[in-house]
């Protein structure tokens, strides 16, 4: 008698990357830290490019997977 054995579902939390950049726009006397999470920078960059957002991002500033790390280092949330 041939058993079918199903796949156990592999437990793992899901892994979101957040990154934190210079960012610079009109409407900020200077420079400010802004946070995001890489499922949405794309449409970030997308807005940026198409001059929906009126924003400026510069140089990435940390890497993380921790969401409050990205957040405490960041004036600025677009998460």
């Amino acid at each position: 008698m041939n058993a079918l054995v199903e796949p156990q579902p592999q437990h793992s939390l899901p892994t979101e990357m957040y990154r934190v950049y210079e960012a610079t726009d009109p409407f900020h006397p200077r420079p400010y830290r802004l946070a995001l999470c890489l499922a949405r920078e794309k449409c970030l960059l997308e807005d940026i490019n198409s001059g929906r957002r009126l924003l400026r991002l510069g140089r990435m500033v940390m890497e993380t997977r921790e969401a409050a790390l990205a957040c405490a280092g960041a004036e600025a949330l677009y998460l």
